[in-house]
């Protein structure tokens, strides 16, 4: 295809934000990413799907504003504010995308809160003419900046807390202590369940393994996003995933990859190995 020129570049680049963040067509978004798409930002996951899966758990609020963009060939840069995402700031964000056939092809980003004028040591906005409200504090667990691992700790902990011999806990509000209303659990990359439908899960499995023990075994934390290797044990006394009880335990490992939004779980990726749980018991 012919080589586009830096206007048509910028044009183009300012369109497929504005598809894929404020118009939130996802269909429409594909034409404008690469399909080999890299990702090396730190808060997003890899590749295209990554990242619009990241928009898709964002609130319907989520909004790009662009304040400059330049292109030099297949290179561009985006200066925007990023608002609506239910953090208590605007991000501002500094993008560098690599162009290729005419698709957006790699990124790099920097995202930062923005300040409000008593923080500003320059006494200038950072961005467009005005400054983030005053009453936008940060807070621990809600902003760009990273969880520590502590934080994260204490988020996942209720529901960790549901997990163990989950027929004698309130389940469902210690997963409302840890995760947001429309809280979204994959157990697989498009299907998922809603935090009421996950409290009846977890109830289930309960009825079924009355000893069953999760324990955490390492977090890891990566910007807004909470990694965790797990443990389960318990040994089951009726029908478990189709099998009859035998008298055996299962321990097996367990690895759930959580969001966090407003300092509560958002969303979860999770992949529990229930084939090896299932040899143990002599299925």
């Amino acid at each position: 295809m012919a080589r586009m020129s830096d206007e048509e570049t910028k044009a183009l680049v300012l369109k497929a934000f504005d598809t894929l963040f404020n118009k939130r067509d996802y269909d429409k978004a594909a034409g404008f990413w690469s399909d080999k798409y890299i990702q090396h930002s730190a808060h997003i996951p890899p590749g295209r799907e990554g990242l619009f899966g990241l928009v898709r758990l964002a609130p319907p609020t989520l909004r790009y504003e662009n304040f400059l963009i330049l292109a030099e060939g297949d290179n561009v840069m985006l200066h925007g504010r990023f608002s609506g995402h239910a953090s208590p700031r605007p991000w501002l964000a500094a993008d560098r995308l690599r162009m290729e056939n005419g698709l957006l092809a790699e990124h790099w980003d920097v995202l930062a809160d923005e300040p409000t004028q008593s923080e500003s040591v320059s006494g200038l906005p950072a961005i467009g003419k005005s400054f983030a409200k005053p009453e936008q504090a940060p807070a621990a667990g809600m902003t760009a900046s990273s969880l520590t691992v502590e934080e994260a700790r204490k988020i996942t902990a209720p529901l960790y807390e549901a997990l163990n011999q989950p027929a004698k806990k309130d389940v469902a509000t210690l997963l409302a202590q840890a995760a947001l209303p429309d809280y979204r659990s994959f157990h697989t990359n498009e299907e998922y369940v809603s935090r009421d439908q996950l409290a009846e899960i977890f109830k289930g499995i309960g009825a079924s393994v009355p000893d069953l023990r999760w324990t955490v075994k390492d977090i890891q934390v990566f910007r807004d996003q909470v990694v965790v290797r797990g443990e389960a044990t318990g040994t089951p006394t009726a029908e478990f995933w189709g099998a009859k009880p035998t008298g055996r335990g299962f321990k097996t490992m367990a690895i759930d990859v959580f969001t966090v939004r407003n300092g509560k779980l958002a969303s979860a990726y999770h992949v529990e190995n229930w084939i090896t749980a299932l040899q143990q018991m002599g299925k």
